[in-house]
Parts: C-alpha cells; structure tokens; sequence
C-alpha cells in the first residue's frame, strides 16, 4: 500500500471528518514532501504535515508551515512517537529556511502537549455577538451576492488586500482560497460578498449555520455599513436572529486559537528590529530569550497583534 493510502486510512482511525472532507483535502493540499511518518512492521502509525503557508510580518513576508493532520494509531500512542515527529519536523523547517512553525491545537489539552514541544500561545481571536434589529439597514448602492457571482480572481484580490491588512497575519494563497470555497459549498457553509455600485467587492462573511444562530468565521468589511449588511443578511438569509462572529482579539477578551514557535530566529529578530527601530529591546535581549518569550516578543502576543483565520483546522 502507498504512503498516501496509509495516511489516508489512519486519519479515517484519528479524525471524525467527513468523505467529502477527506477527499478534498488529499486531492488538492495533500503532498508527500510535506508529509513526515513513522513506520513500525512496514506499516505508517504515525505522522504530521507541514503545509506551506505565508505570513505579512509587520510589512514583510516570511515562509510558515502549518502543523496539520497530526496523529497516531491508537495502540502506539503514548510512546513519544508525536514528539520525535515533531522534533523532525524543526529539523525540515530549518532545511527549508522556514520562519515560523504554527499549529492549531484540535481540543483544549493539547496547548499543554505543545507547550512542551516549545510552542506557545500566538493567535487569539475576539467572539462578538450581533442581534438583528426590525429595522432594515438599506443599501440600495450595495449588493450582496453569492460567491459564484463575481469572478474568482476578483474575489480573491479583495480577500488577499484584506488579509494583508492585519499587520501580522497568516495569508492564504489563491489555490488555498478556492480549497476554502469548495469545502464551504460541500460542508453546507456560506459564503457572501457585498458589491459596490462599480460591482467591487466591498466586504466578505465566511459562515456556518449552528441550529438558531449563525457563527462567522471571517468577516471582512471596507466599512461599518458593509459590516451590519453582511450580517443583516446572513441572518435574513438562515431565517435566525443572532450571529457569532470571529474577529481581530480585543484584549483582555480573546480566546487562543492557535500557536506558533519560531524556527529561524536570527532572520526573525532582524526583521523585528527593522520593523520597531525605537524599542527598548535590543538585538541581544532578542537572542538571550527563551524560544516561548521571543515567539511571544516578535509576534506581539501581549498586545494581540498576530491573526490568522480559515485554516484547515
């Protein structure tokens, strides 16, 4: 059997997704380069992947891999295999000159299990509630249209200039961007675009229905009365009142999400103190941190500033 086809039917034994799910993931993000494993008796039993992704850093790009698809079979657990894996994985990154390690832990205990690796806490996210009122906000210069309206290629330049935006965020690629179109119209999800008078877009909501509510994943908006349009009608449309919606962390009220761990230090500290000439911290105390308290530094995690949204997660 193929190491694709191994992989393939030991995330059927570890994750709970969907055939659909699964499928588009190996046909489009999937590669073997990617991919690290072990084997015992021939047979893989366990493995991660580290997906390509890149980050605006402060105006600059860096290369970042997303841990993703980590696991192991069941009767091997507990025997360190996840952080060998791990380790390895530190190893590729800095053969392939990546910037930054991320991962989006799957259940709340395993914050503490990649703490341990080195990881720590980079991307909060902010939950704020939205109530439909009676009164119709009206736009009559505005429309809100399905995605398959626009052309994809317009979509996507709106999204990437929204994303890139935020002054530290993890940006998706165009391929990405329809891999993210395609599970949302096969999982039931929804998307929705408002389009000025020119017929640009103006503003982007990324949603789910959860039983008498809706819960947005990515709101994206030139304006207010962009941002109140999406909303109004993504809860119009699913016939509901009430709207969760993710979006930049507001502190003290966030909630972590995901993690990071930088992997090339030097090239990171220097693009920092090229990005931030007058503070107190110098290039020395840089280096003398500790991997958690520069990973935390560089991304400003006491502030929020690092975002990343709609991955693979």
């Amino acid at each position: 059997m193929d190491k694709k086809q191994q992989i393939i039917d030991l995330w059927h034994t570890c994750f709970d997704d969907s055939e659909a799910f699964i499928s588009l993931y190996f046909d489009r993000v999937y590669n073997d380069n990617n991919t690290l494993t072990i084997e015992k008796n021939g047979q893989i039993v366990s493995t991660l992947q580290m997906l390509p992704y890149t980050m605006n850093f402060y105006g600059k790009e860096i290369s970042v891999a997303y841990i993703y698809g980590a696991c192991t079979a069941p009767e091997y657990r507990n025997q360190g295999l996840m952080r060998q894996l791990i380790e390895e994985s530190f190893q590729k990154m800095k053969e392939r000159t990546i910037a930054l390690a991320v991962i989006v832990p799957a259940d709340p205990w395993l914050f503490d299990f990649y703490r341990e690796q080195g990881f720590t806490e980079a991307f909060d996210y902010t939950l704020e509630a939205y109530h439909r009122s009676n009164q119709v906000v009206q736009a009559p210069t505005l429309t809100v249209v399905p995605p398959e309206v626009p052309p994809l290629q317009q979509l996507y330049a709106y999204f990437d200039k929204k994303l890139r935006e935020r002054s530290c965020c993890v940006l998706h690629t165009y391929d990405d961007f329809i891999t993210i179109l395609r599970d949302i119209q096969q999982s039931g999800d929804q998307m929705l675009t408002v389009l000025n008078i020119q017929q640009e877009p103006v503003g982007m909501i990324f949603l789910r229905k959860d039983k008498d509510r809706i819960f947005v994943k990515e709101l994206l908006f030139d304006n207010d009365q962009v941002k109140e349009l999406l909303l109004q009608e993504a809860t119009l449309q699913n016939n509901v009142k009430e709207a969760s919606y993710v979006c930049m962390p507001v502190p003290p009220g966030t909630m972590p999400y995901g993690m990071a761990r930088v992997i090339d230090t030097d090239r990171l500290i220097n693009y920092w103190i090229e990005k931030h000439p007058h503070s107190p911290i110098l290039k020395n105390d840089l280096k003398e941190m500790d991997i958690q308290n520069l990973t935390r530094h560089l991304l400003n995690y006491p502030e929020r500033k690092a975002y990343m949204s709609l991955m693979l997660d």
